[in-house]
């Protein structure tokens, strides 16, 4: 049955956005409390867009029929005064058509469109969002989209079928798997074979018990910066070379240097650029994924190595700074960021798991599985609670815990 409602959501909206008459402040934020916006080509009413207050955010409900009107520009947008704090959107069945710049200023994960839109406007929505759609088809869209299909589909394309609420990918073909990084990709119960990483072979085992077809390969070396691997005459970066120009990929997982992001940002942010051009140039409709490392004990805490002053006084400190980087240089190169490090902070300083080795720095064998978890629940948005695979050795209520982290943290 074909849903009527549907509502899209999103945990944080990191853009700042200009506002045009007027400033935002607290007794104007409160004026868009059920502040009706007549969004109809006619102007009769007939299409509405209606902002609710809940709590410190809003939410947009489109409700009607017909045509929508457009604008000339994202900041003529009627809701773009509050547009920073509009975390989620309604969009009934009965509209046909999203207009010019409504959702270019909102960067949630995606939205979901009912049967009835068969066409989008100019910039109708930030490029990085992806569109599962209700219809048979989209006119005028740059974004990529997926078809809804209530059994899985018996030839390619891009389908999406819905699991309370949230739409998720039919996977429908074997998907090739590249990870570039470092120790904090290889490293794991083992601590140093980086022919063997542990991250990836953990996502591959719970992807697959998962029931997704998958393929793994990896380009490991400790210490490494994606400047290195960017680097066709370095080693490792000729390593990279060879296997893009060589292999197709359908995603490939970036991993910065533990504290690159943070002492330098410029270098983190062109050294990605240059790998996703690297990589559009050598793949085809390979997705390039960012590998958001964590805060560590041992740069923040740990007597002896800790620098507060540059990394901050906790995990949870050192995590926002590398959150907000990886964030923003995702926003930079148009490629999704898997919050492996958030993960790491709710178990660390919430729940109170060990997931650090010895070092205070790298992850052990609860670490690599609960990022294997994260990558796994963000590229495939699956429930990760249902895998039942555990590693060697390991405590199977520590790892249920975990996976219920990777899917708690990572939300749609």
């Amino acid at each position: 049955m074909k849903a009527k409602s549907l509502m899209t959501f999103l945990t944080s909206v990191f853009a700042t956005f200009a506002v045009v008459g007027c400033t935002e402040n607290g007794n104007q934020n409160q004026t868009y409390d059920g502040r009706v916006f007549d969004i109809s080509i006619k102007q009769d009413k007939s299409l509405t867009a209606t902002s609710k207050k809940v709590g410190t955010n809003y939410t947009l409900e489109i409700s009607g029929e017909g045509e929508a009107i457009s604008y000339n520009k994202k900041e003529a947008v009627p809701w773009n005064p509050i547009i920073k704090k509009i975390n989620a959107v309604t969009i009934n069945d009965g509209i046909e058509n999203i207009g010019d710049y409504y959702f270019y200023s909102l960067p949630l994960e995606y939205f979901v469109l009912p049967e009835s839109v068969l066409y989008v406007g100019d910039n109708s929505f930030n490029k990085t969002s992806v569109i599962y759609t209700y219809g048979e088809q989209i006119n005028n869209i740059e974004n990529k989209v997926y078809y809804y299909s209530e059994t899985k589909p018996t030839t390619q394309g891009n389908y999406f079928y819905m699991d309370n609420g949230v739409p998720v990918i039919w996977v429908l073909k074997q998907l090739s798997f590249l990870f570039i990084g470092n120790s904090f990709t290889y490293r794991g119960v083992n601590t140093g074979n980086k022919d063997n990483p542990e991250v990836p072979m953990y996502f591959g085992e719970i992807a697959r018990n998962l029931g997704f077809d998958v393929t793994i390969d990896s380009v490991c070396e400790g210490s490494y910066t994606l400047t290195k691997y960017a680097d066709k005459n370095d080693a490792r970066g000729k390593d990279v070379e060879d296997k893009l120009t060589h292999n197709k990929y359908d995603y490939v997982i970036l991993q910065e240097q533990s504290t690159t992001p943070i002492n330098n940002y410029d270098t983190f942010s062109a050294a990605a650029a240059k790998l996703k051009t690297r990589i559009n140039q050598t793949q085809t409709n390979c997705q390039t994924i960012l590998y958001e490392t964590w805060g560590t004990p041992y740069n923040t805490t740990k007597e002896g190595t800790a620098d507060p002053d540059k990394y901050g006084n906790s995990v949870t400190a050192m995590e926002a700074k590398l959150r907000t980087a990886y964030t923003n240089v995702g926003g930079e190169i148009n490629s999704q960021v898997n919050y492996v490090g958030k993960a790491f902070t709710e178990a660390f300083d919430k729940e109170h798991i060990d997931i650090y080795a010895d070092d205070d720095r790298h992850q052990n064998g609860y670490g690599a599985y609960l990022s294997a978890a994260v990558h796994v629940r963000s590229i495939f948005r699956a429930s990760v609670s249902n895998n039942t695979y555990y590693f060697e050795s390991a405590n199977q209520t520590i790892c249920n815990s975990l996976l219920r982290i990777a899917d708690t943290v990572i939300s749609f």
